[in-house]
């Protein structure tokens, strides 16, 4: 009983519904605060979108979605708890969980919503070996930061072999990073490159001098740098101080036109690697054309809770009925898969996103890969 009070307790503290009135609710696991607020507030306003979009013609089988978003602040006990308190809820009908955005207890969370035969959709995720995860009921991943590696690695392998690679990443737990430097690393192992690579971690802001002097004197000459903004470009600014030949690869969103003003001449080797846009996709073409036309349009990782919602909402379509089970039975349909080729993936396969690659010259990005 004391259980199940602390499970109420948590979800009026944590989660506020969007909407009024609707029938069927979509919950979306995501941090509302601390470092991944960012993150957050992106899948949060990505479902949001998807959701009015489908309220306003009509609803989904006439029924209106409640988006109901709940913060579990990136904390492993939170992202457990919402599982179990959901999985119980009378209150609600939850047909759909999107998330959680962070979860260590990546296994413990999936095996609950599956035993609650509560539909779940990870759009994007900084889990720890989220794609290792196997589950008797399949399982529909977005993607995951393991590719980040992978793509990175084939077109270092493809354009820059034989040049020492320094990896610098946030190594908080939350950040997730830890995933994608044992990917890295296995990737060079692979092809016998091992000594190439070498991991500078950082934890806090004013690093950025120290991490530069590191690069230099180990004779770094490609860096892939991840993390938030705030650590990321003075770190890529002390080190191309140090050395303007470096190549550098990050996420676009940290190459900002301050960082680009302030390096002036010495953007050559500005690499922005970042997930595939939905914008590229068929099957949303027409979609996306009318969300601009009403100024509106799904950025950053709003594409990816935007595409969750959408996907599930295809299924539901496609079946005429919420059920769990007959759900999970439509998204392994050969037709299914081969509709959402780009974004569906069973059991945390994430084999086919890649990520993009752009080259900054001549005042602009020019995709590259």
């Amino acid at each position: 009983m004391k259980k199940r009070l602390f499970y109420i307790l948590l979800l009026c503290l944590f989660c506020a519904p969007l909407a009024f009135g609707a029938e069927v609710t979509v919950a979306v696991i995501a941090p509302k605060a601390g470092e991944n607020i960012e993150a957050g507030n992106e899948l949060i306003a990505g479902a949001k979108l998807a959701a009015d979009e489908l309220n306003a013609d009509g609803g989904l089988l006439k029924h209106k979605i409640d988006l109901l978003t709940i913060d579990d602040r990136c904390d492993d006990r939170l992202a457990v708890s919402t599982a179990e308190m959901l999985s119980l809820l009378n209150s609600k009908k939850i047909v759909l969980v999107i998330g959680p955005y962070c979860a260590e207890k990546y296994d413990d969370i999936a095996r609950i919503y599956e035993e609650g035969k509560i539909f779940q959709i990870v759009p994007t995720t900084v889990a720890l070996h989220a794609d290792d995860t196997e589950k008797k009921d399949k399982f529909i991943l977005l993607n995951t930061k393991t590719r980040l590696s992978s793509d990175f690695f084939q077109f270092y392998n493809n354009n820059f072999a034989g040049l020492k690679v320094g990896f610098i990443y946030d190594s908080t737990l939350s950040a997730g990073y830890e995933e994608t430097a044992t990917e890295l690393q296995a990737a060079f192992a692979r092809f016998g490159k091992a000594d190439l690579l070498a991991f500078y971690p950082y934890t806090s802001h004013k690093s950025e001098d120290k991490i530069a002097k590191r690069l230099k004197d180990d004779n770094i000459n490609v860096i892939l740098i991840v993390g938030r903004t705030k650590y990321v470009t003075p770190i890529i600014e002390a080190a191309k101080e140090q050395n303007k030949n470096l190549i550098v690869f990050t996420n676009k969103k940290n190459l900002t036109p301050e960082l680009i003003d302030d390096l002036d001449e010495d953007t050559n080797g500005l690499y922005a690697m970042d997930l595939a846009d939905i914008k590229d996709s068929l099957i949303f073409t027409e979609t996306l054309v009318n969300l601009r036309l009403s100024g509106t349009s799904p950025e950053g990782l709003e594409a990816y809770s935007y595409t969750a919602l959408k996907l599930w909402s295809d299924l539901v379509k496609q079946t005429k009925k919420f059920d769990y089970s007959a759900l999970v039975k439509q998204a392994q349909k050969p037709e299914q898969q081969e509709k959402w080729q780009d974004f569906l993936m069973h059991s945390g396969k994430a084999d086919d996103v890649k990520y993009t690659i752009e080259m900054y010259k001549d005042g602009d990005f020019k995709q590259v890969y």
